[in-house]
């Protein structure tokens, strides 16, 4: 009867309740005590987000190219501009000359000369023009990728958060299951005392209650390496203690549902940041070729200067002000230059842009085949996802009466320990799988909307 009562409390303990519920939980803080010498930052997952996206090295440098290129774009644009230049010179020198009598006499020469001039591109073949929006292209080629990589870090944080607290599960799911075999031995223990069952019972007992205390050290390793690898992705100091906290079950909404795999091809075409940034080097590329044809037209510019010199030897003893009118001078004009032979150094260029057009397309190919393999990955293994949370819930109610069964059959004697024991163990593992389905799912969901571009970090990831 003691045994019964045992059977019942197994099965309905808190750590079953929750697992029927599975998804995401707040992780139990029933894990294997740690001693701390400072109290734990308690992180979310919202906050581990924030922290990857604010520290991630790749992040960083995806936005410090997105104003690298915006500045290229600002040059671009000021090259429609004048160009004006200013410059002076200064000059002494001394010498010998006869005068009409024949002397030799020593004379000294000083002048200043300052000139401004301007110029002003008037035609270039539309480099200028293709020079800018080449430039503006890969800015937004620049802006793409810089949502991709947030993207791509969000998903690798997600996916490390869900790794650790399934791990803390687990690690729940092996400590119940220990107490349940030290309960078990402890009843096996009292049957032997009476007599009523063989002293071989109480051995095997023994070995599986320490199989299970080997079972609670494995899995609490194991969740402290995931630990340590989510610390890692968050580049948080490893000297510090974490305490992360995934977000409710109660709001996170598990719903399967009903893909169409070519829609989500069409969706993946027409929504990934790495597919459009890819299209905009293309265009960027084919303003290349542009650029590179211009050396086959004549450039036109227009250029102008003023300028003027004072000298302290001036002949007619003017003023400092009078000699800048009267030296002053300007100019106007405008240039044509066409080259007739440069070493082929045109046709070379144009040819190396057509090859750069080329590879671009060529790279577009590949990440559209790459784009289609990762989405009709991510659909398979959601639904392979799916349908094993499915069947680790029937599992786990199947499981749970053979349990139940079992340990009644035993309790009258109708079967041995072995038998029990398989039971339980069988249990334990449905009760694991489910959680690890759950988690799988969750995840297989997250991983459908990144593969085909709608993953949304404007909102939480889980909501």
């Amino acid at each position: 009867m003691y045994m019964a009562n045992h059977a019942g409390r197994f099965r309905r303990t808190p750590l079953f309740a929750l697992l029927l519920a599975a998804g995401m939980f707040l992780f139990a803080a029933g894990g294997a005590p740690v001693a701390q010498a400072q109290e734990s930052r308690v992180i979310t997952f919202d906050e581990a987000l924030r922290i990857a996206l604010d520290r991630n090295i790749q992040v960083k440098q995806s936005g410090n190219n997105i104003e690298l290129n915006a500045r290229d774009v600002f040059q671009r644009r000021m090259d429609f501009l004048p160009s004006f230049s200013m410059s002076t010179s200064g000059s002494r020198g001394s010498g010998f000359a006869q005068d009409q009598a024949g002397r030799n006499i020593q004379f000294t020469n000083q002048n200043l000369s300052g000139s401004l001039s301007g110029q002003i591109n008037l035609f270039d073949g539309f480099a200028n023009i293709a020079s800018l929006r080449q430039s503006q292209h890969v800015l937004q080629a620049s802006e793409l990728e810089y949502d991709q990589t947030r993207q791509t870090v969000a998903f690798d944080v997600a996916n490390n958060f869900l790794l650790y607290v399934n791990g803390e599960q687990l690690v729940v799911i092996q400590q119940e299951n220990l107490e349940s075999q030290r309960q078990l031995l402890a009843q096996i223990e009292e049957f032997v005392n009476v007599g009523s069952r063989p002293i071989s019972d109480l051995y095997q007992q023994q070995a599986e209650t320490a199989q299970a205390e080997l079972n609670v050290l494995t899995s609490e390793r194991d969740a402290e390496l995931s630990k340590a690898r989510l610390i890692q992705v968050l580049q948080l100091d490893p000297r510090d203690e974490y305490e992360f906290v995934a977000p409710r079950y109660e709001d996170i909404p598990v719903v399967p549902q009903d893909y169409d795999l070519q829609e989500l091809f069409d969706i993946a075409f027409a929504s990934r940041d790495d597919l459009a940034a890819q299209e905009a080097r293309i265009r960027a590329a084919q303003q290349g070729i542009r650029m590179a044809k211009s050396a086959y037209w004549p450039s036109v510019g227009l250029g102008g200067s003023f300028r003027s010199n004072y000298t302290p030897n001036d002949p007619m003893n003017r003023s400092f002000a009078d000699q800048l009118e009267g030296n002053r001078g300007n100019s106007l004009g405008f240039t044509i230059s066409y080259p007739i032979f440069n070493n082929f150094s045109r046709r070379t260029q144009v040819q190396q842009a057509e090859v750069q057009y080329r590879n671009a397309m060529l790279e577009m190919e590949s990440l559209r085949q790459n784009a289609a393999l990762q989405v009709r990955q991510g659909y398979l293994e959601y639904e392979a996802a799916r349908k094993s949370l499915e069947v680790s819930e029937t599992q786990v109610l199947a499981a749970e009466r053979a349990l139940e069964a079992s340990q009644n059959r035993y309790n009258v004697g109708a079967s041995t320990l072995v038998e029990l024991s398989q039971a339980q163990a069988q249990y334990v593992a449905a009760v694991s799988n489910r959680v690890q389905a759950q988690y799988n799912f969750l995840f297989q969901s997250k991983l459908v909307d990144f593969f085909v571009g709608r993953l949304d970090l404007s909102t939480p990831l889980f909501d």
